[in-house]
């Protein structure tokens, strides 16, 4: 019988939280901790600090114990006469001040919610086995009503690590899926367009006359006017047979010197191209266009953009591998760097293109040398961001990303990988 009654407390103890109780502990655990923490406890209950009006927001029965005024901050069930939701409406200032107090800080609309939907219930506050163990299972959780989780090497917070997202913000981060190309064009990326337009109840444009043509093709590939000659040439060959004479112009403009001096100059400011140093100096650097003309020929020879990208970012380590197979004894292989004249066509090629991580603003005079070696490797890591990512670097340098899912820590880990770098001018035969 004494077992019976044991098991019968245990049930009891378990099973009297009624759906109102356990959803008010739901919502502190992951909601209004988060929001006091945020909004109150800096002023009202941060460990070390004294209290601002003698008011403890850090427990429940510091709430109900009240501040200064003896008076409780907060009436479980009843919101609307409870302090600390009245001062957070900012509605009532005549009674209470209005909390937090610069309006910049103020809890928005769904916070408001949250915390009057907690109070209505009954305002319970959890132990912390309790809101750890309502946590976990929403961590749990790939894809909630606040949003997606989104898988990162770890922020400096658990809350920043496991924040939701909207899908639509971090479509750039997800894997790249090939969609199924729609029907009814020769061409996909019209038949994308085509789609759209259909889509939106519009009809495509009738077709440019051969003149329009000819000289978009030629000012979007090569940023020349096409001559006069060369628009009667284009004429004829149209009148005969027009998708073949487009088909021919186009594969001439692409194989035209001028196509890589066009395109390559959207590289180029991408890449922070420049003939001088920058800065107050702003000194000449003599040999850079020696990756100027890099990009004109990669652009030109249609290089694959893998191997583009390899180059520009560890060019001289390639070189110096492709040397050493050549070069099996390490004095001869050292030599041989250093005067740069074992280097073949392909390698001096390699080691031109890493002058991309020399291609930024540098001027160490006034400045310490230490100092001046974290401007420029900060520089590379914003670089390589932006121009192979698409994304700046500097956003999470000093804090993980306010928007996107980035953690600082993956700052420091792309610069550890550029840390060894050192500047150095390096002989490259023609």
């Amino acid at each position: 019988m004494r077992f019976h009654g044991f098991f019968l407390s245990i049930w009891l103890g378990t099973s009297c939280l009624t759906a109102a109780d356990r959803e008010g502990e739901r919502l502190f655990a992951l909601k209004v901790r988060g929001i006091l923490n945020a909004k109150c406890l800096a002023c009202h209950g941060e460990a070390g600090k004294k209290l601002k009006g003698d008011l403890d927001l850090s427990s429940r029965e510091a709430m109900l114990k009240g501040g200064e005024s003896e008076e409780a901050s907060l009436v479980p069930g009843k919101p609307l006469a409870s302090p600390l939701y009245l001062a957070a409406t900012r509605e009532h200032e005549e009674d209470w001040s209005a909390m937090p107090p610069k309006e910049n800080d103020k809890l928005t609309a769904d916070q408001l919610t949250v915390l009057k939907r907690w109070i209505d219930l009954g305002s319970p506050w959890p132990d912390a086995k309790t809101q750890a163990r309502y946590i976990a299972k929403e961590r749990a959780k790939p894809v909630t009503a606040e949003g997606v989780l989104v898988k990162t090497s770890g922020g400096t917070s658990e809350d920043w690590t496991y924040r939701r997202y909207r899908p639509e913000d971090v479509w750039a981060f997800q894997p790249v899926v090939k969609p199924k190309v729609p029907q009814g064009a020769a061409n996909p990326v019209d038949a994308f367009i085509n789609r759209k337009l259909k889509a939106a109840g519009f009809a495509r444009a009738p077709q440019a006359d051969f003149r329009t043509l000819v000289k978009r093709a030629y000012y979007d590939l090569t940023g020349l006017p096409p001559t006069p000659f060369e628009i009667f040439q284009f004429r004829q060959a149209w009148d005969k047979a027009p998708v073949q004479a487009w088909a021919a112009l186009i594969d001439r403009l692409l194989a035209s010197p001028h196509y890589g001096e066009r395109w390559g100059q959207h590289w180029l400011d991408v890449a922070r191209y420049a003939d001088t140093g920058g800065y107050s100096n702003d000194y000449e650097r003599s040999n850079m266009w020696r990756y100027r003309d890099y990009v004109i020929r990669a652009f030109n020879e249609d290089k694959p953009y893998d191997e583009f990208i390899r180059e520009q970012i560890a060019g001289d380590e390639l070189a110096d591998a492709s040397l050493r197979r050549r070069i099996s004894d390490w004095n001869q292989f050292q030599n041989a760097r250093q005067n740069g004249k074992l280097y073949n066509a392909r390698e001096s090629e390699q080691l031109v293109a890493s002058s991309f991580l020399r291609m930024g603003p540098w001027d160490p005079a006034m400045v310490k040398k230490p100092q001046a070696r974290q401007i420029y490797l900060d520089d590379v890591v914003n670089a390589v961001g932006e121009t192979f990512l698409s994304t700046t670097m500097r956003c999470f340098k000093c804090h993980d990303h306010k928007f996107d899912p980035l953690p600082t820590r993956d700052y420091y880990r792309m610069y550890a990988v550029f840390e060894p770098t050192q500047l150095a001018e390096r002989p490259a035969p023609f």
